[in-house]
């Protein structure tokens, strides 16, 4: 099979949907040396960086899609042609939306959550009005939907109005690189780089409504009135809408009760997760929820909402608690904290539920869903030629 990946981010400062991509194309190159992976991207060095090479990953690069509306654009019209151009057998995009002209080549769509549709609130005004007139669209025009976790499967159902055999649940996967394994140096010099406290509680994520951080910002203040000496630490970019949050943060640093990092890279990260004594995840929806497993991983304890995904995903391996209740969340804290026991056993079964977590697994039934739609494609699909795209204006 010829396999195409769509990815596109507008800057380097990637999270969830991106590492997701990168973490599923790692996974298919490292178990199918057979099928010909090719990945349109323009973003060629970050894919370089991200992705083992390959004698059979390909990586073309769009150039010019430096805003948001010339990647839609480009997605819709010269996509398509692209994916009958390069004799494609499946053409997969991770990003909530396929292009809109049927052609011969099947889409596989990966959507994360309908945030969007259920609660566009939490989201960018453009990515709510885009994906509400969209999303549907394309989701009944792709041969497969894949979802990351059972509770995004029943939104998406419930919102499209697809059959089971249309939706397939493959949960995504943790990296490697968070492990329990510390080296003590390497770890003195991300303290350093990133100015963490001796002891902290460590919140990894953007900077977002959804986050909950006001909430966060709360329990800190509880936390420091009640004598602890822990500061808060907050790790991710700002992604929009967090003016108010953003100036309460800079006030509580003024104090010395919190810390900003700001963006982390990548192989830093295990390190902050590992010097953290608890880590929080208030989130008020996720459609999986990185962060909690992967500290999960570097054997830290976690409490998280259980808003969303994150019952699913994190079982009984983490505090769950209300994701807008302080007082609950700062008891919580304090709870792990004091006791060993609790704390212990938590970061045991952390252990193991984010072990279930891996992207050859993902990578295997992802790869499953390629085979099967190339080879049955889905009765909705028209096929069109060369001539047939042009028409369109593609």
């Amino acid at each position: 099979m010829r396999i195409g990946i769509n990815f596109h981010t507008m800057d380097r400062y990637i999270s969830g949907v991106e590492y997701y991509c990168l973490g599923l194309l790692n996974g298919l190159l490292r178990i199918d040396q057979g099928n010909d992976y090719i990945v349109f991207t323009n973003q060629p060095d970050l894919v370089g960086e991200h992705v083992t090479a390959a004698d059979n990953l390909r990586i073309i690069e769009i150039k010019h899609l430096r805003t948001r509306v010339a990647r839609i654009c480009w997605e819709h019209t010269r996509l398509p042609y692209l994916a009958l151009k390069e004799k494609l057998d499946v053409l997969h995009c991770p990003s909530y939306i396929c292009p809109l002209p049927k052609i011969s080549v099947p889409y596989i769509v990966t959507i994360h959550d309908t945030i969007a549709i259920d609660h566009p609130r939490w989201c960018k005004r453009t990515n709510a009005l885009y994906f509400n007139l969209f999303m549907k669209t394309v989701a009944k025009r792709a041969s497969c939907v894949i979802s990351v976790s059972g509770h995004s499967t029943n939104d998406i159902k419930r919102n499209f109005n697809l059959t089971c055999s249309m939706v397939r649940t493959i949960h995504s996967g943790i990296d490697n690189i968070f492990n329990t394994k510390r080296n003590p140096d390497r770890n003195a010099w991300i303290k350093a780089r990133y100015n963490l406290p001796d002891r902290y509680i460590l919140y990894v994520g953007n900077i977002e409504p959804k986050k909950n951080i006001s909430t966060l910002l709360r329990v800190q203040k509880e936390l420091h009135e009640k004598g602890l000496p822990h500061k808060l630490v907050l790790v991710g970019k700002r992604a929009w809408s967090a003016g108010a949050e953003l100036e309460e943060i800079k006030r509580l640093a003024a104090s010395g009760n919190v810390v900003r990092t700001g963006y982390v890279d990548r192989d830093d990260l295990p390190g902050v997760y590992q010097m953290a004594d608890v880590f929080v995840f208030p989130s008020l929806y996720e459609g999986f929820g990185f962060p909690p497993l992967e500290a999960m991983a570097c054997g830290i304890p976690v409490i998280a909402s259980d808003s969303g995904a994150l019952e699913e995903t994190l079982k009984d391996a983490a505090l769950t608690v209300d994701s807008q209740n302080a007082r609950q969340i700062t008891q919580a804290i304090i709870l792990l904290l004091k006791d060993n026991q609790l704390r212990n056993k938590l970061i045991q079964t952390g252990l193991k539920r984010s072990g279930r977590f891996n992207w050859d697994r993902a990578a295997e039934q992802t790869l499953s869903v390629y085979r099967e739609v190339s080879g049955n494609c889905n009765c909705q699909q028209v096929k069109h030629t060369k001539l047939d795209l042009i028409k369109q204006g593609v």
